[in-house]
């Protein structure tokens, strides 16, 4: 008895099929069959999203599924609220324009710990973050701080968030008006305009926390650092970036001249 020669088809599938799970475990199945599909057209494989989806199910490579999206909101307790500077306005086309930010829990075995982001709504690059025990002023400031210190931004600058009490505080207020920074807020229990950031935070949750929980405060840090910085702002396609990464999409802005090269700086920042 001799084994049927593979064809040449056969053979294609299973060299494209190597590299579909190669790229979906170092991926830690994150990606579907439309991202692999970008990432071999980068590698310069030519292959049919079809074809991508029928070998990953051949293979039994299924992605992380991300629950029903259900947006929550602070109750706005903010005093004072800023009025919504983005309603009605198409999103930014260059870096460091408008920025939005949000809070969400992190679960830990020894109690909550609470994350702060600052987000880029051209790019989707998160600029700034931190993590504490507490949801003081503080915890926002601390990822505002970080996100200025990386970027510089120039004055004029549009910080979008809820109505949290954190975000109005005076503290707050007081930083972000000396950074020449423009306060814009969400319609009272309205998340939807402040989808950006909730959306990331669902990403965060589905992709990283994978509805586990940290061992403690320092087990956290260490990899939210690693999503964010190494793998959510460097290395994850972005359907709304025409599946770039972050960083990618600002590295062609200043290809195609559309920011200033005297920014290309921050992007190794």
């Amino acid at each position: 008895y001799h084994a049927a020669t593979p064809t040449p088809s056969q053979c294609s599938d299973q060299r494209i099929g190597d590299q579909i799970e190669r790229i979906f475990k170092h991926h830690r199945r994150r990606y579907g069959h439309r991202r692999i599909w970008h990432e071999l057209a980068g590698r310069g494989i030519t292959c049919a999203p079809a074809r991508v989806r029928r070998l990953m199910a051949r293979r039994g490579l299924k992605a992380l599924q991300p629950k029903t999206y259900v947006p929550k909101t602070s109750d706005g307790r903010a005093d004072k609220p800023s009025p919504n500077l983005l309603l009605g306005n198409a999103l930014p086309t260059q870096p460091d324009r408008v920025w939005a930010g949000d809070i969400t829990f992190i679960p830990t075995t020894n109690g909550w710990l609470y994350l702060a982001i600052v987000l880029d709504l051209c790019t989707r690059r998160v600029v700034g973050w931190s993590l504490a025990q507490h949801m003081r002023s503080g915890l926002v400031a601390d990822a505002l701080d970080q996100a200025l210190q990386s970027r510089r931004p120039a004055p004029g600058l549009i910080f979008h968030s809820d109505r949290g009490s954190q975000y109005g505080s005076g503290q707050y207020r007081a930083k972000i008006n000396s950074a020449g920074i423009q306060q814009s807020m969400s319609a009272r229990a309205n998340p939807y305009h402040n989808a950006w950031s909730e959306s990331f935070m669902g990403t965060l949750k589905t992709e990283m926390l994978q509805d586990g929980c940290f061992i403690n405060e320092h087990d956290a840090r260490t990899e939210l650092f690693a999503f964010i910085e190494g793998y959510y702002n460097t290395q994850r396609k972005h359907s709304s970036l025409g599946y770039q990464t972050p960083t990618q999409f600002e590295a062609n802005l200043i290809t195609l001249n559309l920011i200033s090269p005297q920014r290309s700086d921050l992007l190794d920042c």
